[in-house]
């Protein structure tokens, strides 16, 4: 459907880089820590100046922020499940320790840009941000326990949900301008 790939990182080197496809948490494994709406509040800018500088850059229209589609992403991001929802709206999931921030997500996210290829086409984070017909974006934040292992504290689990979602097989051609 519209899902992307899983992003993991860490603030610092020498903790681990841990791939998506070995992180599978049910909620009894995970708590989370919900941050305080003056914290989500300051994020939010910071989120949409990420994606609209991004999209900008290739051609799509700004987006606007959904309070429906961030409330979407904080409740998934609460049950700390480090996998897409398989909801209905586009999706990119993001962890690391420390000291990461939005801007930590929407730069991973946007660095894919140059493994995309217009001539095979496939999904990512990336295509996700820039798709064109998507115009709204909510994301939010948990602070997990279970999705590191806990010597390196509670994660910072982003979630952002897209809508119309994106990475729809099929319209790459029409909504990514890489």
């Amino acid at each position: 459907m519209t899902s992307s790939e899983i992003s993991s990182e860490t603030s610092d080197s020498t903790q681990p880089v841990v791939l998506p496809e070995t992180i599978t948490f049910s909620s009894a494994e995970a708590s989370a820590t919900s941050p305080t709406s003056s914290t989500l509040d300051a994020d939010k800018q910071a989120w949409l100046d990420g994606h609209n500088t991004l999209r900008q850059q290739h051609g799509a229209s700004a987006l606007t922020w959904s309070d429906t589609l961030a409330s979407t992403a904080q409740s998934w991001a609460n049950g700390c499940v480090f996998e897409h929802s398989g909801g209905q709206y586009g999706e990119n999931l993001y962890a690391g320790t420390g000291n990461v921030s939005p801007s930590n997500a929407v730069s991973a996210w946007a660095a894919e840009a140059s493994d995309y290829d217009s001539s095979n086409p496939t999904y990512s984070h990336f295509t996700q941000m820039v798709w064109k017909s998507t115009t709204e974006l909510g994301c939010a934040l948990a602070l997990c326990d279970g999705i590191f292992d806990a010597s390196y504290g509670k994660a910072s689990f982003y979630v952002c949900e897209y809508n119309p979602p994106g990475n729809v097989i099929g319209q790459f051609a029409e909504n990514v301008q890489a």
